[in-house]
């Protein structure tokens, strides 16, 4: 998958970064520490053809930050919900953690939603350049 945005306009130089980057690794070691299978690319690409992403995509600046801006929510909020495991370091309520669900859920609903208008784009450009 292709895309064609400003680089620089995606690039976060807060000094929050760091302090994501060192939650978002911490929570990845915690879910490998749990025995979770390795990572099957051949399996992803499988999926992805069967999901019918078989063309390039080329997003625009403003579609590539709306998934980039859902993806750093959806690491935050996995994150949470990680940390706060029967044996983390936190407890949430079963309120917020449902509203995290939800929210967890929204977000993944609105990048791909991005996703799939793209690809119809991609798809209907692929017929006009076939005819």
């Amino acid at each position: 998958m292709t895309s064609k945005t400003n680089a620089a306009a995606c690039v976060d130089a807060s000094s929050d970064t760091a302090r994501f980057d060192k939650a978002h690794a911490d929570a990845l070691q915690a879910i490998a520490g749990q025995g979770d299978p390795p990572l099957d690319i051949h399996d992803i690409c499988r999926l992805r053809r069967a999901c019918g992403f078989t063309d390039d995509l080329a997003l625009t600046e403003c579609e590539a930050q709306a998934i980039n801006t859902r993806l750093y929510g959806m690491s935050a909020i996995s994150a949470l919900l990680v940390g706060a495991d029967d044996e983390g370091a936190f407890k949430l309520s079963r309120w917020l953690q449902g509203g995290l669900h939800s929210a967890l859920y929204a977000l993944t609903e609105d990048a791909q939603a991005v996703l799939h208008r793209a690809n119809e784009k991609a798809a209907e450009a692929q017929k006009a350049s076939a005819a």
